[in-house]
């Protein structure tokens, strides 16, 4: 039993702690294990990649080592167990601290750009690396001399080791833009709430209607993750208006939850210049805007 509301103690750690320098170190030492694990996922896709595309363009009976065995026969489950644990465990760690370095306040997809860009480069390093047929065009059969020419396939597998690393680099340069992009539209959301915060005017809402966002793991077991919740308030004209908000705070429940609207009182009608949060005495990052 407490006498201190854990949502409180919660949110005043979070406030105490947002800037904390430490923070953001432990922060980038996760980001920078989750960039070279992304790198080993990157290497353990290529040397699939290169296993697949050798059984393809040369004979079963070539006695070249087409991919690595520095760890004996379970070297490809430890660059996918180690490259994917390190890559889930550092992405969640990274974003859990710099979430509490920022105080809550909407993150950027850099973690996502860099984990991206790290599998690129770990494939296109990996690719200088693949094994060449021993003959080009030509499926050769060293010991029954039963040589056979390539299909369509194999002219594809030869040159993946190009294909292949373009088209990591073009899904990470499309995750980059993205994130530019995102970033640029939360700059300017922040920009304006932070206006309206000095300029604009705080109203109470209600909570109309919740809709319940789940996700459910590899296990089969469902968990919450956030909700879509509407608002109605009412604003300086006596408009009676409805706003829909993505909120991960289980405080939104209907009968249970707060809602304060921060809207700019010339444009009320402009979705992008509605904030809601279902806190008391909310923080500038617990105002929710469009930008999820």
């Amino acid at each position: 039993m407490s006498t201190t509301d854990p949502a409180a103690s919660r949110r005043e750690k979070r406030r105490r702690l947002a800037g904390d320098p430490g923070v953001l170190a432990a922060a980038i030492a996760c980001a920078a294990l989750m960039a070279a694990s992304a790198f080993v996922v990157g290497l353990a896709i290529g040397e699939t990649a290169d296993m697949l595309r050798d059984t393809v363009i040369n004979s079963s009976f070539d006695d070249r080592e087409p991919y690595p065995m520095f760890w004996g026969l379970g070297t490809f489950g430890y660059l996918w167990v180690g490259g994917l644990g390190g890559l889930i465990g550092g992405s969640a760690a990274a974003t859990h601290l710099l979430d509490t370095y920022r105080g809550g306040e909407r993150q950027p997809r850099i973690l996502a750009s860099l984990a991206f860009c790290a599998i690129a480069a770990g494939v296109a390093v990996n690719a200088q690396t693949w094994l060449e047929p021993l003959e080009v065009g030509t499926k050769l059969d060293p010991v029954f001399h039963e040589d056979a020419p390539w299909s369509v396939f194999g002219w594809i597998a030869y040159y993946a080791d190009i294909w292949l690393p373009a088209l990591a680099v073009t899904i990470a340069a499309t995750v980059v833009v993205s994130s530019v992009r995102l970033q640029g539209r939360l700059r300017r959301q922040i920009a304006e709430r932070d206006r309206l915060l000095a300029e604009g005017r705080r109203v109470k809402g209600a909570i109309t209607e919740v809709s319940i966002r789940t996700s459910v793991n590899d296990q089969g077991q469902r968990s919450i993750v956030g909700a879509e919740v509407t608002v109605r308030f009412t604003d300086g004209q006596g408009v009676q208006r409805w706003v829909t908000r993505f909120s991960r705070d289980r405080a939104a429940m209907p009968g249970t939850g707060f809602v304060e609207v921060l809207f700019d009182p010339q444009r009320p009608g402009v979705e992008d210049l509605i904030f809601v949060s279902f806190q008391r005495d909310p923080a500038p990052a617990e105002w929710i805007g469009t930008v999820r």
